[in-house]
């Protein structure tokens, strides 16, 4: 009994021992499992640790190549910015900064070659292994740039360069022509600079920019003019403040000349304005030419024609005493010669009729023909030499105009005056009578008139010359000529405006108010 009871003990006891063994045995394998899992969570920690230090390295890598671009950009710039004297400088400082942004700096050269010019680095020989890329100016191939590698390399994207290189290679060769284009320009600026510069002081006149409030932007003096005016004084200010710093640009002249700028302004094209000073008892004259330079400022230059006028003057008087000369001997000579022939022509004519030849009648004929001419010639004289001026006046001289008109041309002509005007002025005088003559002349000439009136009027304190015709006008050439020039100047001397009217129906009126 005992033993069977042993052995059931044992038994159990062995079942016991195969269980906990069993127990053992799975919580062996689930320690196993897990230690595995954990090796390989591990594992793959460990391989994406390590592709993350390659991309970090790599990145690193790549960063520090663009911060070599990023060094080598911007010391282009720097030099750009340090050496404005010329290109080639700038390129020889630029082949040496080259090399230290590409992969391998301690065997890369460089080479840049610009038109005739080309630069190397020190270390620079033919080589296999090269990267380049054209320079274009202006849309037109100029030179190259050429990095080279002296030694071999593990291969990259293009050859041992890499793809990052191939873009900053054509990012400095572009930069390199913008570079050139850059200074072709500026240099072309300078050029023109000075030959405008050049151009500007051969001109004697005074030239000057100006805003259209009256702003200065920009002075120029002149050989005559402006020479007491300090441009950097004026610059910046406006015209109407300098009147008590410069007497002779008082409110007057001044306001006159925002006027004709806002003239301008209004028409858009050139204009030519006439402008007179009087300091004592001297008159100074100019001419101002104002044209738009800007959306909002206007270039002029002044001229000084004072002298010119003086000139003109001279001319005029010359001419006029040469008009007086002629009609003197005319009327002295040439007159009395022809009053002598019609004298003997009278006497040869009564000898030929008392012998009752046919030949009477010719000379007769011949005698008429010499008086005509003695009273033509008288004519001419009378208008070179109007002597009425120094005797009866004005009115006298323009009543005589009148009739050698009249009986010259059978065209009526007639003076109308209220009452007599009186001109102290000889030179005035005979201004005005030429002013008078050189309109009737052109309305026989030019407008075909039948109908000719000289009016001389006071009115409003001014003293009006009108000569007015009925003919067909005139044409837009006949103002620009030179008689009409003239007749202008003659007026301007007696300080005079002078226009020229006309209804549309061939009536035209020359005008001289003074």
């Amino acid at each position: 009994m005992e033993c069977c009871t042993l052995s059931a003990h044992l038994v159990d006891a062995s079942e016991k021992m195969d269980a906990h063994s069993q127990n053992d045995k799975l919580n062996n394998s689930d320690e196993l499992a897990k230690l595995r899992k954990e090796v390989a969570c591990l594992r793959a920690s460990e391989k994406e640790h390590r592709r993350t230090r390659e991309s970090l390295q790599n990145k690193t890598r790549a960063l520090g190549e663009r911060v070599k671009e990023l060094n080598c950009i911007y010391a282009l710039s720097s030099l750009v910015e340090k050496h404005r004297t010329s290109l080639e400088r700038i390129l020889h400082h630029v082949v040496e900064v080259i090399p230290s942004a590409w992969q391998y700096p301690e065997i890369a050269a460089a080479k840049v070659a610009m038109g005739a010019n080309t630069f190397i680095t020190a270390n620079y020989r033919p080589s296999k292994w090269t990267q380049s890329a054209d320079i274009r100016v202006r849309g037109e191939k100029s030179g190259f740039l050429q990095v080279i590698y002296l030694e071999e390399r593990p291969q990259c994207w293009e050859g041992p360069f890499l793809k990052e290189e191939r873009k900053l290679i054509n990012s400095l060769a572009k930069r390199i022509g913008e570079i050139a284009e850059r200074k072709l320009a500026e240099d072309d600026l300078k050029e023109s600079m000075v030959r405008n510069k050049a151009l500007q002081n051969s001109i004697p006149d005074l030239i000057f920019r100006i805003k259209k409030d009256g702003t200065i932007l920009d002075f120029k003096k002149g050989k005559t003019l402006g020479q007491k005016i300090k441009a950097k004084k004026i610059i910046g200010r406006k015209i109407a403040d300098l009147a008590h710093e410069y007497p002779f640009l008082s409110k007057d002249i001044t306001g006159r000349g925002m006027t004709n700028i806002e003239q301008v302004f209004e028409k858009g094209t050139t204009q030519l304005f006439q402008h007179q000073y009087r300091h004592g008892s001297k008159t100074y004259y100019y001419e101002v030419l104002l044209t738009v330079s800007g959306r909002d400022e206007v270039l002029g230059i002044i001229r000084d024609m004072t002298e010119w006028r003086k000139l003109e003057k001279q001319v005029l008087e010359i001419s006029e005493w040469e008009k007086q000369r002629i009609g003197q001997d005319l009327h002295d000579s040439l007159s009395q010669q022809l009053a002598g022939i019609a004298y003997l022509g009278k006497t040869l004519e009564r000898k030929i009729a008392a012998k009752s030849f046919e030949e009477a009648k010719d000379a007769n004929q011949i005698v008429k023909l010499i008086d005509d001419a003695i009273i033509q010639t008288k004519g001419l004289a009378r208008g070179l030499y109007p002597q009425w001026l120094v005797g009866e006046g004005l009115m006298a001289a323009f009543s005589e105009l009148a009739d050698t008109v009249e009986k010259l041309f059978m065209i009526k002509c007639c003076v109308e005056y209220d009452q007599l005007v009186p001109i102290d002025d000889d030179l005035t005088a005979m201004h005005l009578y030429r002013i008078a003559q050189e309109a009737v002349n052109n309305a026989i000439k030019h407008s075909l008139a039948r109908n000719i009136t000289i009016s001389f009027r006071n009115d409003k304190n001014q003293t009006v010359l009108t000569i007015r015709n009925d003919g067909i006008g005139f044409k837009k050439t006949f103002c620009e000529g030179m008689g009409m020039k003239i007749m202008r100047y003659r007026a301007n001397s007696i300080h005079a405006s002078l226009e020229i009217r006309s209804n549309g129906d061939g009536e035209t009126a020359v005008i001289c108010t003074f």
